[in-house]
């Protein structure tokens, strides 16, 4: 009996140790709300050769107003619904296994097959305590994460932000060469990928990531560009971010380079940005770029009060089409902020931005030659929102969101084209 009794204890000490260095977490955000908004675009361009790709022109020449109206019960609004799972293995010595799958939740399909509608992280890594980590697979990219670290907005999905998001939920799409298209600024997620994260060193903390994906296949005709089925494709990239915390001071520097390149892109292959899913537009999928270098910076600092705390950030995109380096599109913007608790329930945020962007020019050919004529735009945007939290994990919320685009010019003798948004939404969020 007594045998019986020490086993018995032996096992359940066993057991706990094993609970105790392997832990699995379920998680996840649920958001649903009701949004609305309002587009306005002052239409005046006239297109270069019959058509210009991306105009807020519905038919060459035409001018006018064109005024859109929505509104209806979506989700995704302040964070985008999600689920996930991580998990961790104390592998002895102060290191320890990783990993995390993470998915977007489409509340709104009606369809079994749209409920896990995007794979937004999938990794898996190691971790050496007083040294740092490293992870494969899909995860954030530097400057993402830095700006959810350093955003006033917290990054939701309303329209008003230039810096953290561009969102146009709610209302439609917009002609990106307005310059109000989702993430604009930079990609938010991106597989192959190697990332790397060092411990806080006197304040310090580096964070680094390199993606490679490359195919290099038997071409099976003679030629140039886009001649036989094969060749070679290569995607790679680097990336840093630098972070210093000092008391109740933080601040980011951040720099990320991504190219796609293949020997059957022509100069007249159209780029797609990494995240996007079409050329010439934004996105915040994983999907890798086509015929681009894109290239970003990002700097933050925020500061806090203890009454409120501030923020400022800059964003900077480049996206150079890979082989014709003649043609680019170019974001930047600028964004000051405040986030602050009225009561301890009651969250307030209000922020403001400014920039100008720069499309990819539309292509004109004469003689066999192509010539670039850009899109120029100036932007501006602000936010404002609340939370009211009914406990630690459920809360309420209300945002408005507004942003414009001027002096958008296609071409040196065409009409300049305008266009303004206002965007709002209100629901409740549960995190688990």
């Amino acid at each position: 009996m007594k045998k019986s009794l020490l086993a018995l204890a032996a096992m359940g000490a066993f057991a706990s140790v094993a609970q105790a260095q392997s832990s699995v977490t379920v998680y996840g955000v649920l958001d649903e709300g009701y949004v609305g908004g309002n587009s306005r675009v002052s239409n005046g361009t006239v297109a270069v050769n019959g058509a210009v790709p991306n105009t807020l022109t519905a038919t060459n020449g035409t001018t006018g107003v064109i005024k859109k109206t929505n509104g209806g019960f979506t989700g995704g609004n302040e964070s985008t619904s999600r689920i996930g799972v991580r998990g961790s293995e104390d592998l002895g010595g102060g290191t320890s296994a990783f990993f995390t799958y993470e998915a977007a939740i489409d509340m709104d399909s009606g369809s079994t097959t749209g409920l896990f509608s995007t794979t937004r992280q999938a990794f898996v890594g190691l971790k050496k305590n007083g040294i740092g980590q490293f992870a494969v697979g899909t995860q954030n990219t530097v400057i993402y994460d830095a700006i959810l670290a350093t955003a006033a907005t917290g990054v939701n999905n309303i329209n008003g932000s230039l810096v953290d998001n561009m969102s146009t939920k709610g209302i439609g799409t917009l002609a990106v060469q307005s310059g109000i298209a989702n993430a604009t600024g930079y990609e938010t997620r991106i597989g192959n990928t190697l990332g790397l994260k060092s411990d806080n060193f006197a304040g310090f903390t580096v964070r680094a990531s390199v993606t490679a994906a490359s195919t290099n296949t038997t071409n099976t005709a003679p030629g140039g560009a886009a001649v036989g089925t094969g060749g070679q494709a290569n995607v790679n990239g680097q990336a840093i971010g630098v972070d210093y915390a000092w008391k109740k001071l933080f601040l980011t520097a951040n720099y990320q380079n991504f190219t796609a390149s293949s020997n059957t892109n022509a100069a007249t292959t159209l780029p797609i940005l990494f995240g996007a899913t079409a050329a010439n537009t934004g996105g915040s999928t994983n999907a890798l770029g086509t015929n681009v270098r894109d290239s970003g910076q990002y700097y933050a600092g925020t500061y806090d009060f203890g009454v409120l705390k501030a923020y400022v950030q800059y964003i900077n995109r480049k996206a150079t089409v890979d082989s014709n380096p003649s043609a680019f599109s170019k974001f930047t913007a600028q964004q000051i902020g405040v986030r602050s608790f009225i009561t301890p329930a009651l969250e307030g945020w209000i922020a403001g931005s400014v920039g100008k962007y720069a499309s990819l020019p539309a292509t004109q050919t004469t003689n066999g030659n192509i010539t670039y004529t850009p899109a120029q735009s100036n932007l501006t945007a602000m936010q404002v929102g609340a939370n009211y939290f009914l406990s630690k994990r459920t809360n309420l919320y209300a945002i408005y969101g507004q942003s414009g685009s001027s002096n958008v010019a296609y071409s040196a003798v065409g009409n300049t084209t305008a266009s303004n948004i206002n965007n709002y939404a209100v629901g409740v969020r549960h995190t688990f």
